[in-house]
């Protein structure tokens, strides 16, 4: 399926198309994939600022010159460019240190009308993450996911004293109040040190009081779209073959004997979505901590293909690991972007890559190429 054979944007909102022609628009996109063809984007990841009030060590987002960004009726014309999409996830830095966020999140919305709407926040604004989540229009197809990297004295050394774990926990316990109108919420637990690690125990077992699930992820040494050294290049370097980069103050913890223990806690999350989608990457990554020769699954990257990322100012880059622009979506069409020779030689670059195992480029490639389906189906 070449891109000319790809299905075209229709005019219906992607939540509201009919189950039949959702299926058959998966489809398409499934085969496309599997074949290196090029569909048009479903699930676009939009970094609304580079500004963040954390200190993580993890992420120099925080050291960053903020640099211009999308005007809400900017941000609208962008998404409406991408209309219809599966899914839209608005991070950053930190999303709610934008004054316009709320009125950012209900444009985007409205122009591209995602089946779902994910926000990634350090939970540091309990009263506009409230305000923002109680007055959503479409409160069931708006998901926040709060990032904590352990309990208390912890949490509050890894990220900074305007990100503290009390008001995370705030933020958290005020979204899971809001659960009857539909919003969901989730806690992603970056485990980043020995002392993170070892909290996460403590730290499941206080917020599965609230009814909210913990994800899990492992820190990377650095990427290119976080790391203020590879900003506007090629991260190669952290993209192997095999096994994994970790963080270099996660060396010589137990980390193996830590996943098997989250793919057995994994099948208790309340989310059958999350247990899947969790399920898929903990496998993935204990391969890889286990320096396995052959890591499974290992799906077919969809960087440029179902997965747009797009940085503050309207510009795409490739992925998280090589974040050279292919152009603007500000200043140019999305037949015009998708055709463009950098772009084509950006996926050209990408089929080639030896593969990463950062979540937020895996599980888009396990859901766009039918992988994660498969994995479901396998015995």
């Amino acid at each position: 399926m070449s891109r000319e054979e790809s299905p075209s944007p229709s005019t219906a909102p992607a939540g509201v198309l009919s189950g039949v022609e959702t299926l058959r628009r998966y489809a398409l996109t499934v085969v496309a994939n599997r074949r290196g063809a090029v569909p048009l984007p479903a699930y676009v990841t939009y970094l609304v600022s580079y500004r963040c009030n954390a200190r993580c060590g993890m992420c120099d987002s925080w050291r960053m010159r903020p640099g211009p960004e999308l005007t809400v009726p900017q941000a609208r014309q962008v998404f409406e460019k991408l209309r219809p999409l599966d899914a839209v996830r608005l991070t950053g830095g930190e999303p709610f240190l934008r004054p316009d966020f709320a009125e950012l999140a209900s444009a985007v919305f409205e122009a591209a009308a995602p089946g779902l709407l994910h926000v990634t926040t350090n939970g540091s604004f309990p009263d506009r993450v409230h305000d923002l989540a109680a007055a959503f229009p479409a409160p069931k197809r708006l998901w926040f996911m709060v990032s904590l990297d352990g309990v208390g004295e912890t949490h509050d050394q890894s990220r900074g004293r305007k990100v503290t774990y009390q008001k995370a926990l705030e933020t958290i316990r005020r979204l899971a109040g809001l659960r009857a109108r539909g919003v969901r919420v989730s806690v992603n637990h970056t485990v980043i040190s020995p002392r993170s690690l070892a909290d996460a125990e403590a730290l499941r077992e206080e917020v599965e009081g609230l009814g909210v699930d913990v994800q899990t992820v492992l820190a990377y040494a650095e990427s290119s779209m976080y790391g203020l050294a590879n900003r506007g290049k090629k991260a190669t370097h952290a993209i192997v073959p095999r096994g994994y980069p970790l963080h270099p103050d996660l060396e010589g913890t137990d980390v193996i004997g830590f996943v098997e223990r989250e793919m057995e806690r994994v099948e208790l999350s309340h989310d059958p979505r999350l247990r899947l989608g969790k399920g898929y990457y903990l496998r993935g990554l204990l391969a890889r901590l286990r320096d396995e020769p052959d890591p499974r699954p290992k799906p077919r990257c969809v960087a440029l293909r179902s997965h747009l990322r797009l940085l503050p100012d309207g510009r795409v880059p490739v992925c998280q690991f090589n974040t050279e622009v292919v152009g603007s979506l500000l200043d140019s069409s999305l037949e015009e972007l998708w055709n463009a020779a950098s772009t084509r030689q950006a996926r050209d670059w990408v089929d080639a890559c030896p593969g990463c195992w950062a979540e937020c480029e895996i599980l888009p490639s396990a859901i766009y190429t039918g992988d994660l389906v498969g994995q479901l189906c396998s015995p």
